[in-house]
């Protein structure tokens, strides 16, 4: 059911300022600390009282999914999602089976270490192809014939709307609203999944999220968009160092009664991919920590 909460409420709901001490619903995208395996983003997270772990499908691929599990499991970590799907924006019966048989293979993965989320990322535009309406007619095929499969594993299919400067290459999914209209014609086992770095630009994206309502946000995830941004798809900003107004969001989650985690997810070349992950992770907590306590409970 849509939830239509006006700006008056989001205003009577406490800006966060001060950090809090309770990441029970804080995750750390492993993406952030890519230099870490798996094990050692298990470890590094879990020594620092981070309650759960963004997976990436090659790192439990080299790990294999029965280690991964019981590594995960054994530091008591939540995961909300693995990212991601094998693109299925692809043209012809036997391209197309490949990418479906391999995604359901993720759907698997994910199941095995516990995560309640396969993000999908679909991809853009078909070499040689200019139809980005047939683009997205056929995302939204490969979508429906994964859903039996994922409801039977008990994995959403999160469709997360990527910024339209990503559509004709990584993802043809690029607004909140489109991805929300697709989730409504879909049905049970998908959501969205809200990622600021993506989504802060569009003017549609509070109504949206008003609209989905808590049950449709799989998770949302943290960062920060830079000005100058040096790279489009390897320069977010690391949390407050940007111009997005994330108390503005968090204000609004908990207006509309969202309870599901929160990662922060950096992709970054030029500055947090080059520093110590235990650094990295130990300012993503800092950082982070005003923003992700539970409903009711952020100072």
């Amino acid at each position: 059911m849509t939830r239509d909460v006006p700006d008056s409420v989001i205003s009577e709901v406490p800006a966060h300022g001060d950090a809090s001490a309770d990441l029970s619903r804080f995750a750390i995208n492993q993406i952030t600390t890519r230099s870490l395996s798996l094990k050692e983003a298990v470890e590094t997270y879990a020594r620092h009282g981070v309650g759960g772990i963004g997976v990436w499908t090659n790192y439990a691929d080299e790990m294999g999914g029965a280690a991964a599990a019981r590594v995960i499991r054994d530091a008591g970590l939540f995961v909300p999602c693995l990212c991601t799907s094998q693109w299925v924006n692809v043209t012809g019966g036997v391209a197309l089976a490949r990418a479906i048989e391999e995604n359901r293979r993720r759907i698997d993965l994910a199941a095995e270490i516990g995560a309640a989320t396969l993000v999908m990322v679909p991809g853009g535009l078909a070499a040689g192809e200019k139809d980005l309406s047939a683009a997205r007619g056929r995302v939204e095929e490969a979508l429906d014939a994964l859903l039996p499969h994922a409801r039977a594993a008990g994995v959403a299919l999160g469709l997360e709307p990527l910024h339209p400067m990503y559509a004709a290459e990584r993802s043809c999914l690029n607004t909140f609203a489109q991805c929300l209209d697709l989730v409504e014609r879909l049905g049970a086992g998908t959501g969205i999944v809200a990622d600021l770095y993506h989504c802060w630009w569009d003017p549609e994206f509070p109504a949206g999220l008003r609209k989905a309502g808590p049950e449709r946000v799989l998770t949302f995830h943290l960062c920060d968009w830079l000005t100058p941004t040096r790279d489009v798809y390897q320069d977010r900003g690391m949390v407050g160092d940007g111009v997005i107004d994330i108390a503005f969001y968090r204000r609004l989650l908990d207006a509309i009664g969202y309870d599901g985690p929160f990662e922060i997810e950096i992709f970054s070349k030029f500055d947090w991919w080059l520093r110590d992950p235990q650094e990295v992770t130990r300012i993503s907590i800092e950082r982070c920590a005003p923003f992700v306590a539970p409903r009711g409970r952020a100072p």
